[in-house]
């Protein structure tokens, strides 16, 4: 379990490169979220075998009936939760010039007005970056959510790449690829028992406004990931809406 955001770096270093030749292939793909579980999930016989581990070392860090009530707990979301946010990494374009600080900050309020227009949110908000720990493992994000009273926390990730078309007469054009991925912490269980991942592409022209080409980059960036973390925070609100449908 600590692994899973611990682990985000790596694992989207090594998927971002397979994501960005689907998108040059094909477009902008829906978002990548995963599925609730069936009800014949929990209703399923044990198989032969006992269900220990094969991997004696991996009692160190969760014992074998640990695992077991891990992953045949049928989990329910909360009826009514504050949501906290919690962008994994640095996100450079609030520093970079006044405009793309505000372009940032109007990307932040309408996240937070998309999730708060679910029946199952009653509020949302970015946690505070002083309640932020050092070591983002689960244990400590757990804590730093509970201390704020936040039922769930969505931590998230962006990543891009941008490609330039330089023009010796004519503006100069910037293409961004990027994509984001969220996963969503229980705080009271520490299950992740949703994630999405979305990607978007966006392109921009050099205007007279930018200090220089890379801030027309970073607004290509900004554009891209926009978009892609409103389908992340759209399949969240998806994902709690589909509570309610299992309970009809």
């Amino acid at each position: 379990m600590h692994a899973v955001i611990a682990g985000l770096d790596s694992r989207l270093c090594a998927a971002a490169g397979g994501l960005m030749l689907m998108l040059l292939a094909g477009g902008c793909a829906a978002p990548a979220s995963t599925l609730p579980r069936p009800e014949a999930y929990y209703n399923t016989t044990a198989a032969a075998d006992s269900g220990d581990s094969l991997f004696a070392g991996d009692a160190a860090t969760l014992s074998d009936e640990a695992i077991q009530k891990i992953l045949s707990y049928n989990y329910q979301p909360p009826a009514l939760s504050r949501v906290a946010l919690m962008p994994f990494g640095r996100e450079i374009w609030s520093t970079w010039s006044e405009e793309l600080a505000v372009a940032s900050q109007q990307v932040q309020a309408e996240v937070l007005e998309t999730l708060r227009a679910s029946p199952r949110i009653y509020d949302a908000s970015y946690l505070p970056s002083i309640l932020v720990p050092q070591n983002r493992t689960v244990p400590h994000l757990r804590e730093a959510a509970a201390r704020y009273q936040a039922d769930l926390l969505l931590v998230y990730r962006s990543y891009c790449q941008s490609f330039a078309r330089y023009r010796l007469f004519g503006a100069s054009e910037s293409r961004a690829y990027c994509g984001v991925e969220g996963v969503l912490l229980d705080t009271r269980t520490g299950l992740v028992p949703f994630t999405a991942a979305a990607l978007r592409t966006f392109e921009v022209v050099e205007n007279r406004q930018d200090t220089n080409f890379r801030e027309t980059q970073l607004r290509a960036q900004l554009d891209a990931s926009a978009g892609a973390l409103a389908e992340v925070s759209a399949a969240v609100v998806t994902f709690l809406a589909a509570a309610d449908d299992q309970k009809d």
